[in-house]
């Protein structure tokens, strides 16, 4: 009987078929056997999603499930897994069965949930997290997740009050107390803001949207020099992250340092090679560090620098008519060619 299945699924026949005659058995006490037995599952599917073996992998999550339905890395496994396959509508069948052999499990509401997140049904995924909050009030991934929703879809009281709850239930994990941070902001409120986005780093220092966020707040409160030292550190851990080298690079420019202006912007063009706002802000950035040079060689080769800049950002913005006069402007220089 399972050659004969095993053959259905190697047609293209969906996973579902032998999930039927795998999937968890109504909740019970789990004994230290079945335990250590759904462990060595889950093992055994991280491994082979390592190796890309990802049908296989997901075979041995759904094994694991079947043994202790509670556990939410064996959940997250499966998850991500599909998500890894781009067959979130398969694992989205898989937990809808899941669901009616266990109505009342508070986990698998929640992954149901999250598998409704994941492909976008965001209504869907509120109903599932709501109803496993009423079935486990005291656990805080529900109302994470919540959280998120609510936020994305700009309900930013709800919001707010989901990630409050789960806070209280367990303090100060990070993606909460960005969460919070993110909605102070939203709201205006910078200085419970700045409250919130502190505590994710002092929780985990490598979350770059609170170093950003907390850098943005910085800068509208004037404090310039701590707004540099956060986007300072973003670069500093990626030296690849854009956003935080745009707002530094802007920041230098209305401070008028412009060196640091021309470096940044330089290596961001290298990056964004197709974005007319950063090659305008370069030729910008070159010309009135250009005016401060003392050298006049070294000015001339500046501007010349400035012209190039100015040159690629009428290539991707033909209509852009100051880049078109700071053009016509540096043209009427004599450029030294570089012969003695």
């Amino acid at each position: 009987m399972f050659a004969s299945i095993w053959n259905e699924i190697q047609k293209g026949g969906a996973l579902l078929l032998l999930f039927l005659l795998i999937a968890p058995s109504p909740l019970m006490a789990v004994s230290p056997e079945d335990a250590a037995e759904a462990e060595a599952y889950y093992k055994e599917g991280r491994a082979l999603n390592k190796q890309r073996m990802f049908n296989e992998a997901i075979i041995q999550f759904a094994q694991a499930l079947k043994l202790n339905i509670n556990v939410h890395k064996y959940h997250r496994g499966m998850q991500q897994t599909y998500m890894a396959t781009r067959r979130g509508p398969h694992g989205v069948r898989y937990y809808e069965k899941l669901v009616r052999d266990h109505p009342n499990n508070a986990v698998v509401r929640y992954w149901m949930g999250r598998f409704y997140l994941s492909t976008k049904a965001l209504e869907r995924a509120t109903d599932e997290f709501k109803k496993a909050i009423a079935l486990a009030p005291n656990e805080e991934h529900a109302y994470i997740s919540l959280g998120h929703i609510a936020s994305r879809l700009g309900r930013l009281d709800e919001g707010l009050e989901a990630y409050l709850k789960a806070n209280e239930l367990v303090p100060d994990i990070p993606v909460v107390q960005v969460g919070i941070g993110n909605i102070y902001f939203e709201k205006g409120e910078y200085d419970a803001a700045e409250k919130a986005y502190k505590i994710a780093l002092e929780k985990d220092g490598t979350h770059l949207e609170a170093r950003y966020n907390l850098g943005l707040i910085f800068e509208k409160k004037g404090e310039f020099g701590e707004a540099a030292e956060q986007w300072g550190l973003m670069i500093e851990q990626d030296p690849n992250e854009s956003s935080a080298r745009a707002q530094l690079a802007k920041l230098y420019f209305r401070a008028k340092r412009y060196i640091d202006a021309v470096r940044e912007y330089a290596t961001l063009s290298l990056v964004k090679l197709d974005d007319p706002k950063v090659f305008m802000a370069l030729g910008e950035s070159q010309v009135l560090l250009a005016a401060e040079l003392p050298d006049p060689e070294d000015r001339k080769l500046l501007q010349q620098k400035a012209i190039e800049s100015f040159q690629r950002t009428l290539e991707l913005q033909p209509k852009n008519e100051k880049a078109r006069k700071y053009l016509e402007r540096l043209k009427e220089i004599k450029i030294p060619d570089g012969k003695k």
